[in-house]
């Protein structure tokens, strides 16, 4: 794949999250581990303003709230922004949602942290990261699947790397080899964008959590290579029950206990790429 092909794919696996049926599937996501968004506002030493960048229905948005005076919640995606006004369903009046992407975004104000939650490989790192030196001195960026497709349900990592290397096979996809032997150890990328950041500190948070085994298919859907409108009726129909299928029999009473991680990396952004990387 050219550069240029692999932009255009990433522009249109981007825009899949302005499709309502996506942004509905997305709440069926697992959260971030709470003890990550109870570590995050420690890292900044001001609480004045903060940025979300990418904060699709404010995850991370309301766990900023609480202890920013404002708090600025930036996506591309109007279903999105929608999604987060109705799940803040006002308890924050500190919150200024604005829809656009974070390249085109101006501001003439500080922000003392800035974070970007599974969105920051979305952007263009050469557009975005002056600015977010001229804004801040700490980004902090969380990633809800580091370590996909570990750690896997409790069907196991066999049964869930050939289930989804099936139906990627199917939507025209293929699966990296490097799932059937993950490294449990090893950090997530962050591709072109960690030349733009002198990292500080990363962490790991792991947790369990209860889902149904509806939500956890519909989750699925939220995902670019599955959501519904690429797969197509038929498809979507024969994914959602073979993985019904597979996860019932390890649910109890219809849930299923799920391990999950979330990655936390922080540091400063760069006006420049570090010196020798391929973005310089």
């Amino acid at each position: 794949m050219t550069p240029e092909e692999a932009r255009a794919e990433r522009l249109a696996d981007a825009a899949t999250f302005e499709q309502d049926e996506v942004v509905a599937c997305y709440g069926a996501r697992p959260p971030y581990a709470p003890a990550l968004l109870e570590f995050l506002p420690t890292l900044a030493t001001g609480r004045t303003r903060a940025l979300d960048i990418g904060c699709g229905p404010g995850k991370i948005t309301g766990a900023l709230a609480d202890h920013f005076a404002e708090v600025v919640a930036l996506d591309p995606s109007p279903p999105m922004i929608e999604a987060g006004k109705s799940a803040d369903a006002g308890r924050h009046d500190n919150i200024v949602w604005v829809e656009g992407r974070a390249e085109a975004y101006e501001t003439a104000a500080a922000f003392d942290l800035v974070t970007a939650g599974s969105s920051i490989h979305w952007t263009d790192p050469a557009a975005l990261f002056p600015k977010l030196a001229r804004w801040t001195g700490l980004l902090a960026l969380l990633n809800d699947n580091p370590t996909f497709p570990a750690p896997a349900p409790p069907c196991g990592h066999d049964a869930w790397v050939d289930f989804l290397t099936l139906w990627l096979e199917r939507t025209g996809r293929q699966a990296p080899p490097a799932w059937r032997t993950p490294n449990p150890d090893a950090w997530s990328l962050l591709g072109d964008h960690g030349a733009w950041i002198d990292i500080i500190g990363r962490r790991r948070f792991a947790y369990t959590h209860r889902q149904s085994v509806e939500d956890f298919v519909i989750s699925c859907h939220s995902r670019p290579s599955w959501n519904r409108r690429r797969m197509g009726a038929e498809a979507v129909a024969g994914f959602d029950a073979a993985l019904d299928e597979m996860m019932r029999p390890f649910a109890t009473d219809g849930v299923l206990e799920l391990d999950v991680v979330s990655e936390l990396t922080w540091g400063v952004p760069r006006r420049t790429p570090l010196p020798g990387s391929t973005s310089d």
